[in-house]
Protein backbone atom coordinates (compact mmCIF):
# COMPACT_ATOMS: atom_id res chain seq x y z
CA UNK A 1 0.00 0.00 0.00
CA UNK A 2 1.27 3.33 -1.25
CA UNK A 3 1.76 6.26 1.70
CA UNK A 4 -1.06 7.96 -0.17
CA UNK A 5 -3.16 5.03 0.16
CA UNK A 6 -2.47 4.37 3.35
CA UNK A 7 -3.21 7.68 4.54
CA UNK A 8 -6.01 8.06 2.63
CA UNK A 9 -7.77 4.98 3.88
CA UNK A 10 -6.79 6.28 7.58
CA UNK A 11 -8.26 9.19 7.27
CA UNK A 12 -11.76 7.20 6.10
CA UNK A 13 -11.61 5.01 8.64
CA UNK A 14 -11.78 7.98 11.19
CA UNK A 15 -14.81 9.25 8.90
CA UNK A 16 -16.80 6.56 8.94
CA UNK A 17 -16.04 5.77 12.66
CA UNK A 18 -17.51 9.47 13.66
CA UNK A 19 -20.23 8.49 10.98
CA UNK A 20 -21.41 4.90 12.77
CA UNK A 21 -21.36 6.87 16.20
CA UNK A 22 -23.66 9.45 15.22
CA UNK A 23 -25.63 6.85 14.08
CA UNK A 24 -25.48 4.88 17.15
CA UNK A 25 -26.43 8.36 18.73
CA UNK A 26 -29.54 8.36 16.86
CA UNK A 27 -30.66 4.70 17.37
CA UNK A 28 -30.16 5.06 21.27
CA UNK A 29 -32.03 8.41 21.77
CA UNK A 30 -34.61 7.38 19.09
CA UNK A 31 -35.97 5.21 21.50
CA UNK A 32 -36.67 7.90 24.63
CA UNK A 33 -37.80 9.94 21.61
CA UNK A 34 -40.76 7.76 20.84
CA UNK A 35 -41.44 7.50 24.46
CA UNK A 36 -42.04 10.89 25.27
CA UNK A 37 -43.58 11.80 22.20
CA UNK A 38 -45.85 9.44 22.91
CA UNK A 39 -46.88 10.48 26.29
CA UNK A 40 -47.03 14.39 24.83
CA UNK A 41 -49.44 12.73 22.66
CA UNK A 42 -51.90 11.35 25.08
CA UNK A 43 -51.31 14.48 27.26
CA UNK A 44 -52.54 16.42 24.16
CA UNK A 45 -55.28 15.01 23.69
CA UNK A 46 -56.40 14.92 27.72
CA UNK A 47 -55.79 18.30 27.81
CA UNK A 48 -59.16 18.83 25.02
CA UNK A 49 -62.25 19.35 26.40
CA UNK A 50 -64.65 16.89 26.82
CA UNK A 51 -66.63 17.46 23.41
CA UNK A 52 -63.50 17.90 21.58
CA UNK A 53 -62.66 14.51 23.02
CA UNK A 54 -65.73 12.74 21.48
CA UNK A 55 -65.53 14.37 18.00
CA UNK A 56 -61.96 12.48 18.06
CA UNK A 57 -62.63 9.06 19.30
CA UNK A 58 -65.36 9.05 16.43
CA UNK A 59 -62.89 10.72 13.98
CA UNK A 60 -60.79 7.95 14.98
CA UNK A 61 -62.89 5.29 14.36
CA UNK A 62 -63.44 5.73 11.29
CA UNK A 63 -59.53 6.38 10.51
CA UNK A 64 -58.43 3.16 12.28
CA UNK A 65 -60.84 1.29 10.36
CA UNK A 66 -59.31 1.29 7.49
CA UNK A 67 -56.16 0.76 9.26
CA UNK A 68 -57.57 -2.34 10.63
CA UNK A 69 -57.33 -4.12 7.72
CA UNK A 70 -54.55 -3.12 6.75
CA UNK A 71 -52.88 -4.07 10.77
CA UNK A 72 -54.98 -7.88 10.39
CA UNK A 73 -52.95 -8.48 6.61
CA UNK A 74 -50.08 -7.54 8.19
CA UNK A 75 -50.75 -9.34 11.17
CA UNK A 76 -51.19 -12.47 9.25
CA UNK A 77 -48.25 -12.07 6.51
CA UNK A 78 -46.04 -12.06 10.23
CA UNK A 79 -47.30 -14.91 11.66
CA UNK A 80 -46.93 -16.92 8.26
CA UNK A 81 -43.06 -15.66 8.75
CA UNK A 82 -43.02 -16.65 12.25
CA UNK A 83 -44.46 -20.54 11.44
CA UNK A 84 -41.63 -20.51 8.51
CA UNK A 85 -38.89 -19.11 10.94
CA UNK A 86 -39.88 -21.89 13.60
CA UNK A 87 -39.73 -24.75 11.49
CA UNK A 88 -36.82 -24.12 9.76
CA UNK A 89 -35.07 -23.60 13.22
CA UNK A 90 -36.53 -27.20 14.08
CA UNK A 91 -34.94 -28.30 10.77
CA UNK A 92 -31.45 -27.21 11.67
CA UNK A 93 -29.34 -29.64 11.98
CA UNK A 94 -25.45 -28.63 12.57
CA UNK A 95 -23.16 -31.10 10.80
CA UNK A 96 -19.73 -30.97 12.23
CA UNK A 97 -16.10 -32.44 11.14
CA UNK A 98 -12.49 -31.67 12.05
CA UNK A 99 -12.43 -28.95 9.45
CA UNK A 100 -15.79 -26.97 8.40
CA UNK A 101 -18.86 -27.35 10.57
CA UNK A 102 -22.27 -25.80 8.12
CA UNK A 103 -25.32 -24.16 9.89
CA UNK A 104 -28.11 -26.16 8.36
CA UNK A 105 -30.65 -23.67 8.61
CA UNK A 106 -28.75 -21.53 6.41
CA UNK A 107 -26.40 -22.99 4.56
CA UNK A 108 -23.09 -21.44 5.34
CA UNK A 109 -19.93 -22.95 5.77
CA UNK A 110 -17.76 -21.76 9.31
CA UNK A 111 -14.44 -23.14 9.29
CA UNK A 112 -12.62 -23.96 12.69
CA UNK A 113 -9.51 -22.45 11.59
CA UNK A 114 -10.06 -19.50 9.37
CA UNK A 115 -6.93 -20.35 7.75
CA UNK A 116 -7.89 -23.08 6.10
CA UNK A 117 -10.47 -21.14 4.28
CA UNK A 118 -9.73 -21.17 0.53
CA UNK A 119 -8.32 -18.68 -1.84
CA UNK A 120 -11.38 -20.71 -4.70
CA UNK A 121 -13.68 -17.53 -3.24
CA UNK A 122 -13.97 -14.32 -6.17
CA UNK A 123 -11.91 -11.19 -5.59
CA UNK A 124 -15.17 -8.85 -5.96
CA UNK A 125 -16.69 -7.16 -3.28
CA UNK A 126 -19.32 -10.16 -2.49
CA UNK A 127 -16.67 -12.45 -2.42
CA UNK A 128 -14.14 -10.72 -0.28
CA UNK A 129 -17.13 -9.79 1.90
CA UNK A 130 -18.50 -13.50 1.83
CA UNK A 131 -14.42 -14.41 2.77
CA UNK A 132 -14.20 -12.20 5.63
CA UNK A 133 -17.69 -13.18 7.33
CA UNK A 134 -16.81 -16.92 7.37
CA UNK A 135 -13.54 -15.82 9.17
CA UNK A 136 -15.68 -13.70 11.88
CA UNK A 137 -18.34 -16.18 11.94
CA UNK A 138 -16.13 -19.28 12.88
CA UNK A 139 -15.22 -17.24 15.54
CA UNK A 140 -18.42 -16.09 16.92
CA UNK A 141 -20.88 -18.12 16.06
CA UNK A 142 -23.48 -18.94 18.65
CA UNK A 143 -23.47 -22.89 17.66
CA UNK A 144 -19.58 -22.94 17.30
CA UNK A 145 -19.85 -21.20 21.19
CA UNK A 146 -22.20 -24.01 22.37
CA UNK A 147 -19.13 -26.01 23.92
CA UNK A 148 -16.20 -24.09 23.35
CA UNK A 149 -15.72 -23.44 27.19
CA UNK A 150 -15.86 -19.56 27.34
CA UNK A 151 -17.37 -18.15 30.40
CA UNK A 152 -21.29 -17.09 29.65
CA UNK A 153 -19.82 -13.57 29.65
CA UNK A 154 -17.53 -13.82 26.90
CA UNK A 155 -20.15 -15.94 24.85
CA UNK A 156 -22.75 -13.24 25.19
CA UNK A 157 -19.59 -11.07 23.94
CA UNK A 158 -19.05 -12.93 21.34
CA UNK A 159 -22.63 -13.73 20.11
CA UNK A 160 -22.97 -9.63 20.01
CA UNK A 161 -20.21 -9.41 17.86
CA UNK A 162 -21.75 -12.30 15.18
CA UNK A 163 -25.09 -10.68 15.05
CA UNK A 164 -23.14 -7.27 14.68
CA UNK A 165 -21.23 -8.94 11.96
CA UNK A 166 -24.25 -11.18 10.56
CA UNK A 167 -26.38 -7.63 9.75
CA UNK A 168 -23.06 -6.28 8.29
CA UNK A 169 -22.96 -8.99 5.81
CA UNK A 170 -26.20 -9.07 4.70
CA UNK A 171 -26.05 -5.30 3.93
CA UNK A 172 -22.47 -5.57 2.06
CA UNK A 173 -20.71 -3.94 4.33
CA UNK A 174 -17.23 -4.41 3.93
CA UNK A 175 -16.33 -1.35 6.84
CA UNK A 176 -18.16 -3.20 9.89
CA UNK A 177 -17.01 -6.12 9.30
CA UNK A 178 -13.08 -5.00 8.75
CA UNK A 179 -13.90 -3.54 11.82
CA UNK A 180 -14.68 -5.97 13.81
CA UNK A 181 -12.54 -8.44 12.09
CA UNK A 182 -9.60 -6.00 13.09
CA UNK A 183 -10.66 -6.32 16.99
CA UNK A 184 -10.77 -9.96 16.80
CA UNK A 185 -7.54 -10.13 15.53
CA UNK A 186 -8.01 -11.58 12.39
CA UNK A 187 -5.82 -11.05 9.28
CA UNK A 188 -8.00 -8.72 6.39
CA UNK A 189 -5.65 -8.76 3.60
CA UNK A 190 -4.28 -6.43 1.35
CA UNK A 191 -5.65 -2.89 1.51
CA UNK A 192 -6.15 -0.59 -1.67
CA UNK A 193 -8.20 1.79 -3.17
CA UNK A 194 -11.32 -0.54 -3.84
CA UNK A 195 -11.61 -0.95 -0.15
CA UNK A 196 -11.32 3.47 0.42
CA UNK A 197 -14.33 3.13 -2.12
CA UNK A 198 -16.58 0.56 -0.26
CA UNK A 199 -16.01 2.98 3.13
CA UNK A 200 -17.03 5.85 1.18
CA UNK A 201 -20.14 4.02 0.09
CA UNK A 202 -21.20 2.81 3.50
CA UNK A 203 -20.75 6.56 4.54
CA UNK A 204 -23.28 8.01 2.10
CA UNK A 205 -25.11 4.94 3.48
CA UNK A 206 -25.13 5.69 6.61
CA UNK A 207 -25.79 9.39 6.15
CA UNK A 208 -28.63 8.47 4.82
CA UNK A 209 -30.06 6.15 6.74
CA UNK A 210 -29.31 9.56 9.60
CA UNK A 211 -31.09 11.62 8.00
CA UNK A 212 -34.43 9.26 7.01
CA UNK A 213 -34.22 9.02 11.10
CA UNK A 214 -34.24 13.27 11.61
CA UNK A 215 -36.95 13.76 9.28
CA UNK A 216 -38.89 11.23 11.29
CA UNK A 217 -42.02 13.22 13.35
CA UNK A 218 -40.66 12.02 16.77
CA UNK A 219 -37.16 12.77 16.30
CA UNK A 220 -38.19 16.78 14.82
CA UNK A 221 -40.51 16.62 17.81
CA UNK A 222 -37.65 15.45 20.08
CA UNK A 223 -35.04 17.96 19.23
CA UNK A 224 -37.42 21.01 19.09
CA UNK A 225 -37.70 23.62 21.91
CA UNK A 226 -41.40 23.82 23.32
CA UNK A 227 -42.85 25.82 21.03
CA UNK A 228 -41.67 24.08 18.49
CA UNK A 229 -42.52 20.71 19.77
CA UNK A 230 -46.56 22.01 20.34
CA UNK A 231 -46.00 23.21 16.43
CA UNK A 232 -44.54 19.51 15.33
CA UNK A 233 -47.49 17.71 17.13
CA UNK A 234 -50.35 19.86 15.56
CA UNK A 235 -48.44 18.72 12.28
CA UNK A 236 -48.61 14.99 13.22
CA UNK A 237 -52.20 15.05 14.22
CA UNK A 238 -53.18 16.67 10.57
CA UNK A 239 -50.81 14.55 8.42
CA UNK A 240 -51.28 11.44 10.41
CA UNK A 241 -55.02 11.60 11.41
CA UNK A 242 -56.54 14.82 9.56
CA UNK A 243 -57.14 16.33 12.70
CA UNK A 244 -59.01 18.67 12.80
CA UNK A 245 -60.78 17.30 9.86
CA UNK A 246 -61.38 19.39 6.66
Amino acid sequence: MSKRTKLKFKKMLKKAEFVHADLEYHEELITDAKVEFNEAFLDTINSWPRRTKIDWEFHLRDVEDERAKKFVEEAEKQRQEKLAAEEAEQNTNIIKNKEVFIDGETGEEFYTNPDEIGETDTDDKKGIIKKLYRKIASETHPDKLVASGFSQGEVTRKESIFKKAKEAYERDNWYTLYSVAVDLGIEVGEIDEKHIDWIEEDIKLTMGRISQMGQLFVWVWYTSNDEGKERVMNQYFKQVYNWPPD
